[in-house]
């Protein structure tokens, strides 16, 4: 019996100095198979020499506790390789129980690789301290030991069952168990490490090379301790000029309490990583925008305690926010801040105990007929002019804001009346020097209102202002926007002085038919006043087609019609001149319905647009032009006559041609 127990401590020694040296590493172990075998098997000689004997070439050891664990543990081929060396020097042996020692070589080495393959990844990932499973498996290898003695000779076999039945049955199982614990347990302390190490080279894998900016800083201290290639390019340093140096280094000044903030936020240890946005300044310069995602990080081994940040460059990001917000509270046209903006100003201000507020509403008198005569591109471009001009005359701490298409609003803080007059005043003249097209004076209409903290809201102020600014409407946007036709008018024929000539004649020959068909001198007036007006949206079409010689091209054409129209939107626009724009509108219109623009027809067509169209065919006819002859009196009165009742009034027609022509109207 002492032979056994001596003979299971002596594997026991043997397998402790094998899990701890040299093969500590479990991947040698699994890469070195070969070797592991011939290790498993001299160990197993090595237990072999030291038997308890019963008779000749009839021992017992524990090479099957060595073969059962080493299949548990190692699998096929090392176990394979440890029993064959034993199988051959259990043959060197010989004697009685040969064929028993055999057996239980092999026995025990398919019961250790079949549990090896079925069992062996489950348990090890179990982590169970006590393995009841080990001795299980122990007892299982033994009773087939035991069954194997019975290849034994028969005048042995049952003083050798009868002697090692106790020690078969009860400590080989135990050794196995043994064993068992001890091996498992080096494997899982190396698969701990192993993985210990995995996650190590995973760390610093993903620090390194992270696509982001990663960082260690101590927190005590604010040192950056370690940091990757990633976040040394996003600040244009090297990793060398970084270590050491605090962030407050590179941290813009105006997120420097921000940062404070954060660091005391990871000493009180709050849950969970904390992200903000910040701005850091390159080593050029330059503002870089960052989103850091904080968190604390510590380790067992030292006290110490260091923030791990991941950084990602949102300059763009960023970028594109400014512009969206800039966009969503700017006027797009002027860069004022708009109607958006203007209403949240509002909405949120106060104003102090000692200060007083004037709120001025402007708006740009005649804008419409300025789009209509010359284009909304220098409307726009006169808007952007007044509102360098308002920008220029007020300081910073007022308030400028376009809230309508040609409205201005203005709040003036501590400003007497007085001032605000000059400044209005000053305004006023640099709008003026604003010529457009040479000869239009654009001006502006203000409204006025004061507030202080003590006197009502804002809202009412606001109101008062508008209705300040509708009243000096009524007496600046008259005169205004008749000054403004007159001016589109004599820019027109400053540009072309045929049309110039073209109208004056047509004007003559407007109020001589309207006499002549008896209408008053008021309605004879008005018409020279329209004859004088009626081409006067040709300043909104192009003079390539104005001055072209020839016939013009069917989209030429096209956009010679629109001077009716435009005309008409023109003097629509003017209070005064309201009542002649629809004459303008229809001076094309033809007495049978085939004019232009509405195809208005007979007696639709108002007296007023049927003279002139009479007058302008006329004038159109004899006016001498360089590209063809000039048409004679008689021939344009005959032309005239013949397109009566399609083109023309018939009645008309006869009084043009006798009483303004003075000719024979059956003789034409």
């Amino acid at each position: 019996m002492f032979n056994i127990l001596f003979n299971i401590a002596l594997l026991l020694a043997l397998t402790i100095f094998f899990a701890t040296y040299p093969f500590r590493d479990l991947k040698r172990l699994t890469s070195h198979k070969v070797l592991v075998g011939v290790t498993i098997g001299v160990v197993g000689i090595l237990v072999m020499l030291n038997p308890l004997t019963l008779y000749e070439g009839v021992i017992f050891d524990s090479r099957t506790i060595l073969l059962t664990v080493s299949g548990m543990v190692f699998g096929l081929l090392p176990t394979a390789i440890g029993a064959a060396m034993m199988a051959i020097y259990r043959l060197m042996i010989g004697g009685g129980g040969i064929y028993t020692g055999l057996t239980t070589i092999l026995l025990s080495s398919v019961i250790g690789v079949w549990w090896h393959k079925k069992r062996y990844q489950k348990v090890l990932k179990k982590h169970e301290h006590f393995g009841l499973e080990y001795y299980l498996i122990g007892v299982i290898t033994h009773v087939g030991m035991l069954l194997a003695t019975l290849l034994m000779p028969s005048d042995i076999r049952r003083t050798v069952v009868a002697v090692m039945a106790f020690p078969v049955l009860v400590i080989y199982p135990v050794g196995t168990y043994l064993l068992s614990l001890l091996l498992f347990s080096q494997a899982r302390r190396v698969v701990s490490l192993t993985e210990l190490e995995k996650s190590e080279r995973l760390f610093k894998t993903m620090f390194e090379e992270a696509p982001i900016g990663m960082s260690l800083t101590d927190l005590e201290t604010g040192r950056i301790e370690n940091i990757n290639q990633s976040y040394s390019d996003m600040l244009g340093y090297t990793k060398e000029e970084l270590l050491g140096r605090k962030w407050e280094d590179f941290t813009h000044p105006e997120d420097k309490e921000l940062s404070k903030a954060a660091t005391a936020s990871l000493h009180e240890q709050t849950n969970g990583p904390l992200s903000l946005d910040k701005r850091f300044i390159r080593k050029d310069g330059q503002i870089l925008w960052a989103n850091l995602s904080l968190s604390i990080f510590t380790t067992r081994d030292t006290e110490k305690t260091e923030s791990l940040c991941m950084t990602v460059d949102i300059t763009e990001r960023k970028h594109y926010e400014q512009k969206i917000l800039y966009a969503s509270n700017h006027d797009a046209l002027t860069g004022l801040y708009n109607r958006v903006h203007f209403e949240e100003y509002v909405r949120d201000m106060r104003i102090p105990d000692d200060q007083v507020l004037t709120i001025a509403f402007g708006d740009v008198n005649g804008l419409r007929i300025l789009n209509e005569a010359f284009g909304r591109e220098e409307g726009n471009r006169l808007l952007v002019r007044i509102a360098r001009i308002l920008q220029r005359h007020l300081s910073q701490d007022d308030y400028v804001s376009r809230v309508g298409g040609d409205e201005f609003a203005l709040f003036f803080f501590q400003r007497t009346p007085d001032q605000i007059e000059t400044i209005l005043g000053k305004v006023a003249v640099d709008i003026a020097s604003l010529e457009m097209m040479g000869s239009v004076v654009p001006s502006m209409s203000f409204g006025l209102s004061s507030l202080s903290a003590s006197q009502g809201n804002i809202n009412e102020a606001i109101k008062q202002a508008e209705k300040d600014l509708a009243t000096r409407k009524l007496v600046d946007s008259p005169h205004t926007q008749g000054k403004a036709v007159y001016a589109i008018i004599n820019t027109l024929h400053e540009k072309n002085k045929r049309e110039e000539n073209h109208s004056r004649r047509v004007s003559e020959l407007c109020e001589r038919l309207a006499k002549a068909y008896g209408m008053g001198d008021m309605a004879a007036s008005e018409l020279r006043l329209v004859g004088l007006l009626h081409d006067i949206g040709k300043i909104a079409i192009p003079e390539s087609i104005l001055n072209k010689e020839g016939r013009l091209t069917a989209e030429e054409w096209k956009e010679m019609k629109r001077h009716a129209e435009i005309g008409y939107r023109i003097l629509n626009s003017v209070e005064d001149m309201a009542g002649l724009a629809q004459y303008v509108l229809a001076h094309h219109e033809h007495y049978d319905g085939n004019g232009y623009p509405k195809g208005l027809k007979g007696e639709e067509i108002p007296l007023q647009s049927r003279i002139i169209c009479i007058a302008d065919a006329y004038d159109a006819m004899t006016a001498s032009r360089p590209y063809r002859k000039t048409v004679t009196a008689e021939q344009a009165a005959s032309e005239i006559k013949r397109c009566s009742r399609t083109q023309f009034d018939p009645a008309l027609v006869k009084v043009f041609i006798e009483d303004v022509l003075a000719l024979d109207y059956e003789g034409v």
